[in-house]
């Protein structure tokens, strides 16, 4: 190759600098200077090598020294912050850091102190990474550049909490064994197709502006989505709730909990109204407003089967409110204005009875062996009365057939009564056995009455704050539901002993 003369040489070194210097870097500037000035020659070398002019290649890589200046710098500070070597490409404006996915072996970060730094300055591309130091910290950032983890595995917990993504957010394909917590607003489409969650995973008060997609996303322990905002389309096809009413009922007890502990361990004054007493059933309504969320977004695709399934989600956070509710019932009274606040509706109490008759019936109707094992049941059920009454109807006569069997079978009980009776054991102690009776049901009644009389008042104020022409009414509807019951059993002539 031919050599530069000292002109050309001086023009280069004189831009460098001064790209160098307009640069916002904590690298030493000569050693950026020098590996810039290195960068230059090797291209011009490389360019003449294949047949370009000389003299071309010369002002072609001058008119291009922001740009390679850029790009040398960039790199050598991803490398120092990851602490990685040389698996970094500059490739369409964009810097990819990879492994070797042909053979499955992953680039090991493990400096990712100043890691929220290189979100905010490059456009980045993580693909087959191992994280294995936490990313993140409460600290927020201004706004992050396009980025995208492919293949990747985070062994820490993740914290991002930024004011906006400007570009494309994707975390496909990616495992995550500890907690994610991800907050900001999201100006482009969002990925986290095939990703698994193997802790929890936090997206509360996340705005999403355009598409939002979870394919064949696997959640091992229920996510957070409250508050959450989705102004475009939500795919959650394929996605993957791994838990039930009680795993559901046992994280919203963690993350009470999880932040009892962060409340009491922050010192007063330092971060002023953002750990204030929260009881358990906010964190159930909490949950409960992630699922609608999700629900609410599905209905609005058109996209209703899956939509039931999240609105199961949604009841089973209500069942548990309603349960706080009543538990909580007369805590921290000090005048009937408190109670009156803190006690929770008899129809709440009924509501909470009939989310747990409907999950435990048909799971909300999305469990259709639950539904079909409480129709045979009932059959059976049916059955079983029709032979232990042993009734015969006659459409004709409307009468009633002679009843044999039911009285062999009385009969057959009055025997198996009498042996009972003539039992030595229980003629020896007949007196003894019936006053411990009595005695039980005594007892048992008086604390019946000790519950009911403890807390008279507060049982009253719960009357008081429902309307009585509601009881009534339900109780007259009742009455005269099995009225009409025993008429229609009467008329079809079933024996009821």
């Amino acid at each position: 190759m031919k050599e530069l003369t000292k002109e050309q040489r001086q023009i280069i070194e004189n831009k460098i600098k001064q790209e160098v210097e307009n640069f916002n870097t904590f690298l030493d500037r000569q050693y950026c200077i020098d590996k810039i000035y290195k960068t230059i020659i090797n291209r011009i070398k490389s360019h003449y090598d294949i047949g370009f002019d000389f003299l071309t290649i010369i002002e072609k890589n001058i008119t291009e020294i922001d740009k390679i200046s850029y790009e040398v710098i960039a790199i050598e500070e991803i490398k120092q912050i990851l602490n990685i070597e040389d698996n970094i490409r500059y490739i369409s404006g964009v810097f990819y850091i990879f492994g070797l996915s042909r053979t499955n072996l992953k680039t090991q970060v493990h400096g990712v102190v100043d890691i929220l730094s290189l979100f905010e300055t490059y456009p980045l591309v993580f693909d087959h990474c191992i994280f294995t130091q936490r990313i993140g910290y409460f600290n927020q950032i201004t706004n992050i550049k396009k980025i995208s983890f492919l293949n990747c595995n985070f062994k820490k917990e993740v914290y991002l909490n930024f004011q906006e993504c400007l570009d494309i957010f994707q975390m496909d394909n990616c495992v995550f064994e500890d907690r994610v917590t991800i907050k900001g607003k999201f100006n482009d489409n969002v990925y986290f197709n095939n990703s698994i969650f193997k802790n929890y995973a936090d997206f509360h008060e996340c705005e999403f502006e355009k598409t939002a997609s979870f394919y064949r996303v696997r959640f091992d322990k229920t996510p957070n989505f409250s508050q959450a905002i989705f102004k475009g389309n939500l795919n959650v096809v394929n996605i993957n709730l791994n838990f039930t009413f009680d795993d559901l009922q046992e994280r919203v007890k963690q993350e009470c909990t999880s932040y009892e502990s962060q409340r009491t361990t922050k010192k007063a004054g330092v971060i002023p109204n953002l750990y204030q007493e929260k009881s358990l059933d906010k964190f159930a309504n909490d949950f409960r407003d992630s699922f609608r969320t999700f629900k609410n977004a599905l209905i609005k695709d058109n996209n209703l089967l899956d939509a039931s399934n999240f609105h199961k989600y949604e009841l089973y956070c209500k069942e548990i409110e309603l349960k706080q509710n009543w538990d909580k019932k007369g805590e921290n009274v000090k005048n009937t204005t408190d109670l009156e606040k803190n006690v929770s509706r008899i129809r709440d109490f009924v509501d909470f009875l009939l989310l747990g008759f409907y999950r435990k019936l048909c799971d909300h109707h999305t469990d259709f062996l639950k539904v079909f094992n409480n129709l045979i049941l009932l059959i059976s059920l049916y059955i079983l009365f029709i032979f232990v009454g042993s009734f015969e109807f006659d459409l004709e006569k409307k009468s009633i057939q002679n009843l044999n069997k039911t009285s062999d079978m009385f009969s057959y009980l009055t025997k198996v009564k009498e042996v009972i009776i003539n039992f030595s054991f229980m003629q020896q102690y007949y007196n003894h056995i019936l006053i411990s009776f009595v005695v039980v049901c005594f007892i048992c009644l008086i604390v019946i009455f000790y519950k009911i009389f403890k807390n008279i008042k507060l049982d009253f104020i719960i009357i008081k704050n429902i309307i009585f022409k509601d009881i009534i009414k339900s109780i007259l509807i009742l009455c005269v539901y099995l009225l009409f019951l025993l008429i229609i059993l009467i008329y079809i002539n079933i024996y009821i002993p």
